[in-house]
């Protein structure tokens, strides 16, 4: 959110929302008031398939200045348990009729 607050400093919405997280919430105001910025733009998230298990992907997101948009790529380590996992997931929609049965 000091990320946004520093790139929209004009925008009501989030001058709205930090005053009200500032007064009510004691935990958040401390934070506020610390000025640590991290924006992430590398992290791994776990997803979880019914048929094939858990996957690991690695998350990047990717800035576009001009448009203010983000990219965002999820993919697995190369060789990994994840990546083989994605493959027969691949391979099992395969088998799918587009009806869904």
């Amino acid at each position: 959110m000091r990320a946004a607050a520093g790139r929209y400093p004009d925008d009501k919405g989030i001058k709205d929302l930090a005053a009200e997280l500032l007064a009510c919430s004691p935990a958040f105001a401390e934070l506020w008031a610390s000025h640590d910025v991290e924006v992430r733009r590398d992290q791994r998230k776990r997803l979880v398939h019914p048929l094939v298990g858990p996957i690991d992907v690695d998350c990047q997101v990717l800035h576009v200045p001009d448009r203010d948009q983000r990219l965002v790529i999820y993919a697995p380590v190369p060789g990994s348990r994840s990546q083989e996992s994605l493959r027969r997931l691949k391979a099992l929609s395969a088998y799918r009729s587009p009806s869904g049965g």
